[in-house]
């Protein structure tokens, strides 16, 4: 409930909702089922939106003005109850249990190594060191690492504040291990990690030495 209440308003969580309930849901729907004005719900669904829950698209129709289809996006829908991560621990441990480990490595392997490929291409398309920093940061937020990246006379210095994988590091640290191969392959440099959550600290953090002119963020 504690995601529910970070939102600080009752008519957002009602939204939120509904459109959980009905999968979509139009200005006047929102209207019909909650009674206030467009104005007032325009302006709460512009915030869900800036919030990244709920997204918009637009529904043309055969009279009159197109209308506009709110829906939740993926962040909005794991406001909701799920099972995944307790189900995806029974796994893990199942997997271990039938001595699986081989294929458990192979499938994180081959996980970081379509994340190296994606990282690769956004850097490639950046033109500046700053533009491939900040292609850098975009990219390991869409993942979920909430990465803080300080680039200094020093070297670069990569601190990520969140764990997506806190679920699946209790039962194997592959997915660590990898992450820090991961940033060698896509930096080509000897990374250091410094902090580590699992360990108790609060973030992640890799420091880099100084970048050689061959290194794909110089």
């Amino acid at each position: 409930m504690e995601a529910w209440a970070l939102l600080g308003s009752d008519t957002r969580r009602r939204l939120l909702r509904l459109l959980k309930r009905r999968g979509q849901l139009t200005l006047e729907e929102a209207v019909a089922a909650t009674g206030l004005t467009r104005p007032t719900l325009r302006e709460h669904f512009v915030q869900l939106e800036r919030d990244g829950l709920v997204y918009h698209t637009i529904a043309r129709q055969k009279r009159g003005r197109p209308r506009l289809l709110y829906r939740l996006t993926p962040a909005g829908a794991q406001l909701f109850p799920n099972r995944d991560g307790a189900l995806l621990g029974r796994l893990l441990a199942f997997l271990k249990e039938e001595g699986a480990e081989e294929l458990l490595q192979r499938f994180f392997e081959r996980y970081w190594a379509e994340r190296l490929q994606i990282a690769r291409q956004r850097l490639a398309s950046a033109q500046t060191s700053e533009a491939r920093l900040a292609a850098l940061r975009t990219f390991l937020e869409e993942e979920g690492f909430m990465p803080e990246i300080v680039h200094s006379e020093q070297g670069l210095a990569i601190r990520e504040c969140n764990c997506p994988f806190s679920e699946t590091v209790r039962h194997t640290r592959l997915p660590c291990y990898l992450e820090a191969r991961f940033f060698e392959r896509l930096l080509g440099q000897k990374v250091l990690r410094v902090t580590y959550i699992p360990e108790g600290s609060s973030a992640c953090s890799y420091i880099f030495s100084k970048r050689r002119a061959t290194d794909p963020i110089a």
